[in-house]
């Protein structure tokens, strides 16, 4: 018998959560592409994906309405966002660490509205993680892909999608109570924070090598 979800509300997301994380994500993909000497209507495409993939994928999963499809002012913020990353993002964003930040805040939005919209969907815990994990890393790997390079959650370094992950649990735990706004926010300064904590003390994202006793990775070497 095929799932059929349960709404436990009938609100929707906050459209000023939607539409900023799709303003926000387009702006950085354009840069992003932009910094890579992408041509023109490739950077406007790289913005566009970036500021709704990781949306379009939570809507496919969740079998429900590809918002970005169905409401004009999706596509229209992002491709209004991606003209201005194409334009000004090197400007705006020349500071490094600025982008970085960026970066994780865009992540740290899509991994609450991905899991937001999963709960809102009656999906259990396990899903609306899943969920939420993919939302907030979905449109990064598009923008790697069509840009030629190795996606960020494939490659070791700083917390890339372990720090979407914490934050979808940690807005999980405070929307179970009833702190949607808190929820939200502390989420989303949860996933800048972590990614500026990674940076700053070289905190990698964890790999296989790490649940292996160290004995055994001796002998292996």
């Amino acid at each position: 018998m095929p799932f059929e979800p349960t709404f436990i509300t009938p609100g929707v997301l906050p459209l000023w959560l939607d539409i900023g994380a799709v303003a926000l994500g387009a702006v950085f993909g354009a840069t992003l592409a932009n910094s890579r000497q992408a041509p023109l209507l490739g950077v406007l495409l790289v913005g566009i994906l970036l500021g709704f993939g990781g949306s379009m994928i939570r809507d496919i999963l969740l079998n429900t309405d590809i918002n970005a499809l169905v409401h004009g002012r999706y596509i229209t913020t992002a491709v209004i966002a991606s003209i201005v990353g194409a334009l000004l993002g090197d400007l705006l964003l020349k500071p490094m660490w600025l982008f970085t930040m960026l970066d994780a805040t865009v992540m740290g939005l899509f991994a609450v509205i991905g899991t937001e919209k999963a709960l809102l969907f009656g999906m259990p815990i396990s899903s609306a993680l899943f969920i939420g994990t993919l939302t907030a890393i979905g449109g990064g790997i598009i923008a790697d892909l069509l840009t030629g390079v190795k996606p960020d959650v494939m490659s070791r370094g700083p917390w890339s999608a372990s720090m979407a992950l914490v934050s979808a649990c940690w807005f999980i735990i405070w929307f179970e109570q009833g702190f949607v706004r808190f929820a939200e926010f502390s989420s989303i300064a949860l996933c800048v924070l972590l990614r500026a904590m990674a940076i700053w003390r070289g905190w990698e994202a964890p790999h296989a090598d790490h649940l292996k006793p160290n004995t055994w990775i001796k002998r292996k070497k």
